[in-house]
Formats: C-alpha cells, sequence, structure tokens
C-alpha cells in the first residue's frame, strides 16, 4: 500500500475489529493533540498565543489535568487566566459592578468566545477532516484497503457524515457516486440489523419472550451507543 498521511492508523484500526474505524482514529489523534499541547510546544510564543486567547473546553481541559504534568498546565492556566482578565475587564471599567451590568451584552459576548474556543479541538478536527479525506482516498486507489472497509463495521453516523462530506472533495462523477452508495447502503443494512438487535433486546423483558435465546441482542444497546455518537 502506497503511504499517505494517517494510511498506517487507518489500516491499523480497521484490522482492530472496531465499531467504528475512524473513532478509534480520532480516539489516537485526540490523544496525541493533547500531548502536543502539553510538550515542549507549551513554551513556543505562537503556541502559547493561542493558549492564551483560544483555551480549552471542558473535556480537553480535564484530559490534561488527569494527564499529570500540572506545572505545565499551570504555566499555560497562569497567561491564559491573565487574558481572561483582560478581556473581561476592558468590558466592565471604569465602574466596575455597575458597568458590568450596563455592558452586559459586550461582557456575555466575550464570555461567548473564551468559552467556546479550544485549540485542542480545533487541531483535532483539522486532522480528522484530513483523515476522512484520505479515507476516501484509499478506497479509491488501494484495493486492499478498500477491501477491508467494505469488510468492517462501518462508521458512527457522525462520522459517515465526516466522511461523505471529504469525499465530495476528494471523488466525482462515477466514483463518488459508487463510494456514496457504497457508505450509505452499507450503513443501511448495519442500522437495520441493529434495529432488530435492540427491538429483540426490548422484547426480551417481556414474559412471553423470557425463554427465547438472546439471539445477537445482549449487547446492542452499547452497540446502537456506538453508531448513533461517537465514542
Amino acid at each position: 500500500m502506497k503511504e499517505r498521511i494517517y494510511s498506517i492508523p487507518l489500516t491499523d484500526a480497521l484490522n482492530s475489529d472496531c465499531d467504528c474505524v475512524m473513532c478509534t482514529l480520532e480516539d489516537k489523534l485526540e490523544h496525541d493533540a493533547v500531548d502536543y499541547f502539553m510538550g515542549a510546544s507549551k513554551m513556543e510564543p505562537d503556541v502559547r498565543i493561542m493558549t492564551n486567547k483560544k483555551g480549552f473546553c471542558r473535556r480537553h481541559l480535564h484530559m490534561m489535568e488527569a494527564g499529570g504534568g500540572t506545572l505545565g498546565l499551570a504555566l499555560m492556566l497562569d497567561t491564559h487566566l491573565n487574558e481572561i482578565v483582560a478581556r473581561l475587564g476592558k468590558k466592565g471599567k471604569p465602574g466596575g459592578l455597575f458597568a458590568a451590568r450596563k455592558n452586559i451584552g459586550a461582557v456575555t459576548s466575550e464570555l461567548e468566545e473564551i468559552i467556546g474556543g479550544c485549540v485542542v479541538c480545533d487541531k483535532l478536527n483539522s486532522h480528522l477532516s484530513d483523515a476522512a479525506g484520505n479515507l476516501v482516498y484509499l478506497w479509491d486507489k488501494e484495493p486492499e484497503f478498500r477491501k477491508k472497509l467494505e469488510s468492517s463495521k462501518g462508521l458512527c453516523l457522525p462520522h459517515m457524515l465526516l466522511v461523505l462530506k471529504a469525499a465530495s472533495s476528494e471523488l466525482s462523477g462515477k466514483r463518488l457516486d459508487e463510494f456514496a452508495g457504497f457508505i450509505v447502503n452499507t450503513q443501511n443494512e448495519m442500522l437495520e440489523a441493529l434495529n432488530e438487535d435492540v427491538n429483540w433486546f426490548t422484547k426480551k423483558f417481556d414474559f412471553n419472550h423470557k425463554d427465547d435465546d438472546w439471539k445477537n441482542s445482549k449487547d446492542a444497546v452499547p452497540r446502537a451507543v456506538n453508531k448513533l455518537v461517537k465514542f
């Protein structure tokens, strides 16, 4: 197989027999992104400017806290908090609390921008978009990868959307129709089978079916969750 960025991790994910190849890859990319900002890059001026301005979402801030490296996190939080204080202060001065009440629209807009940013999310989403494009590229160019993908367990719905959008940039004409048809038809077949499993799971709690075989429904609920949302 020709080497292209993300080709190896995508192939590794397919070989892991996972519920969604993109979820498996996203998990790796997310941890890599957290490690990047917690590593030596946090001392680089351009990176610090980004972390000061955008900060981190709740999920990724907790991941950083749980991963250790408290001093490195404290250094970033110190300058990030300095920036927040300065930005909010400009909206509330002069006059302190009175000015904040008077200019509450400006303050809430500033808070929305502060809370809504995350440098890890930005980095992760950029890499995921590239990876989705590369998945389409590998399906188109590499028969071995295509065979593995077509025999896999498919994608979760959010990653199905991401991959279909990427396909519009990577492919055109009949090739795009073929890929879209493969993705949609495969996903529909899997969703129908999953629907049957979940339905049977609910029926097993009916007294009339208590002695019937569980069939393929025992783990239907977690499989449905994994299919409907990302990991």
